[in-house]
């Protein structure tokens, strides 16, 4: 369980503020209330009090040990801009843009002291087969079968095929649209 802290409208940047925030983003409480208590910028000091009082709403609320917790997580976003103006030469102004910040502190209970679930009740796992598709039977036709005809003429492989090809005077491994030598006249046809 996470607990939050947040603080709005810092009067500095938030790329200011995101420098200092690295510095403790995921370390124990203890170890980042030291790095935020010896460091020397005003802006730490914001943040360390942001900290504490994450850890006070931890311990308050939520009933955990502030030895237990770690910093999770830091985020820094803008904030509203206050704009103000600065008298130039000939009568002209320059725009200064006072930046501010959002900053919001997610601490939270260390990987080794969370509850891990029970591993006692693992049923095993199937292995998830592809699934076929249903075949659609096409009725056969009545007449005769290819083996029948096949006995008939003599001619073996498919029915019909070479006896159809002899006829129109082609060899039967001829393809259509090939030029074609008849052995028997020495003519050329064209399939």
């Amino acid at each position: 369980m996470s607990v939050t802290a947040r603080l709005r409208f810092l009067r500095v940047s938030p790329f200011k503020v995101r420098k200092y925030a690295q510095l403790f983003k995921g370390k124990g409480i203890e170890e980042a209330r030291a790095i935020l208590s010896y460091h020397p910028s005003p802006t730490c000091y914001d943040l360390l009090r942001l900290l504490n009082s994450a850890v006070a709403n931890a311990e308050n609320n939520h009933e955990l040990d502030p030895e237990l917790m770690e910093v999770k997580n830091v985020l820094v976003d803008g904030g509203m801009t206050h704009k103000r103006w600065r008298p130039r030469a000939r009568g002209r102004v320059n725009r200064i843009r006072k930046r501010t910040s959002h900053v919001l502190i997610e601490i939270d209970l260390k990987d080794e002291f969370k509850a891990k679930p029970a591993e006692d009740a693992e049923e095993p796992v199937e292995e998830k087969r592809p699934r076929r598709r249903a075949v659609k039977k096409v009725p056969k036709k009545a007449g005769k079968k290819p083996e029948a005809v096949a006995a008939e003429t003599g001619v073996a492989g498919k029915a019909g095929t070479e006896k159809s090809a002899e006829a129109a005077g082609r060899p039967a491994e001829a393809e259509p649209g090939e030029r074609v030598v008849a052995e028997e006249t020495g003519e050329e046809t064209e399939e």
